[in-house]
């Protein structure tokens, strides 16, 4: 990326402050070196085009050579060409005086050790006055430098959560089809109301994927659909408790978290009328709890995928960490609940 060339004030503005600065070093010459001489406009005006001239050449090549070699990239060579430049130019500008000293020594002359005195004092002047100049500048410059950064970090984070949320879609689709099929082959009603469920389940997916958190009491209401959904083909094979508190309703949370885990307790886990699936969601210190007993399958195969990209997304979002727990009986996952 290149440097977008970035300049402490604009042209105009920065002519008349830099005239300024010339006046106000003039004054000093005055009150110094030519406190015996009356101020003349000969002298004014010198003083002021050689502030101007050193100022505004050595700006100008700063300007040039900020495409090539931006300061955060090539800082070490910007900064010796700039010397190198700055010492051309000061001597350019002092044969340049030189050549105008007639014109300065009308009436009485200027003795040479104050002439050169002032052409060495002049050049300190523009030299300090520069390098602040160019210093602000390579602060604008990196200030420029870390906005951009952020930006490109903030959109590559957005792309990523993307990824994650469109990985969510397809997963989703590939295991309520697969459901209906099974139901299919067992009762053609129940598949039909599942299919029917399942529609309004599946809009929900669709409306939530471009979001990148959403409310509790949203995805509670979904949660419950889908639910029933794997009710009407588990019947008392799957036991749903659901205690929440109510103010917690308008915390955020990843769009389809519960529906992930709850979906993975019911592929890793048994549930017959002999031996239940039983998933608790309650509120426990402003986090969201799902739990689930262990009545694990035999036929199933996991490698936490799932989790991971929950675990990410959940990163994406907050500092606080989803915590899980697992034991011989119980499965536990805490959910924090972002506040809006």
């Amino acid at each position: 990326m290149q440097e977008r060339p970035i300049v402490f004030l604009n042209f105009k503005t920065r002519i008349l402050f830099e005239v300024l600065q010339g006046c106000i070093f003039n004054m000093v010459l005055m009150l110094t070196l030519y406190k015996d001489r009356p101020v003349t406009l000969q002298g004014v005006v010198f003083t002021v085009c050689l502030f101007v001239h050193i100022s505004e050449g050595i700006f100008i090549f700063n300007r040039l050579i900020s495409y090539k070699y931006p300061w955060h990239l090539k800082t070490r060579r910007r900064v010796i060409l700039l010397v190198i430049f700055s010492c051309f130019w000061f001597c350019f500008s002092g044969f340049l005086t030189h050549l105008l000293k007639p014109f300065l020594d009308q009436g009485e002359p200027i003795a040479p050790e104050i002439y050169y005195a002032t052409i060495i004092l002049s050049i300190l002047f523009v030299c300090i006055y520069v390098v602040l100049l160019i210093t602000y500048n390579y602060h604008q410059s990196l200030s420029f430098f870390l906005v951009e950064n952020e930006r490109l970090k903030q959109d590559k984070l957005r792309l990523d959560y993307r990824i994650l949320q469109d990985q969510i879609n397809p997963h989703f689709l590939f295991n309520n089809l697969s459901t209906l099929i099974a139901i299919i082959r067992q009762d053609q009603s129940t598949a039909i109301r599942f299919a029917e469920n399942f529609s309004d389940v599946y809009r929900y997916v669709l409306q939530s994927k471009d979001n990148t958190s959403i409310k509790l009491e949203d995805e509670l209401t979904f949660i419950k659909a889908y639910l029933a959904l794997h009710q009407e083909r588990l019947g008392k094979g799957l036991q749903v408790k659901i205690d929440i508190e109510e103010a917690l309703l308008t915390s955020h949370l990843p769009p389809l978290s519960l529906q992930f885990l709850v979906e993975n307790a019911i592929k890793h886990n048994v549930a017959t009328r002999i031996t239940p699936l039983s998933i608790s969601l309650y509120s426990k210190n402003d986090k969201l709890v799902v739990r689930n007993n262990l009545n694990p399958k035999t036929t199933t195969y996991s490698n936490n995928t799932g989790l991971k990209n929950l675990k990410k997304r959940y990163r994406f979002l907050t500092q606080e960490l989803l915590i899980i727990e697992k034991n011989d009986k119980e499965f536990t996952v805490e959910l924090p609940l972002i506040r809006n």
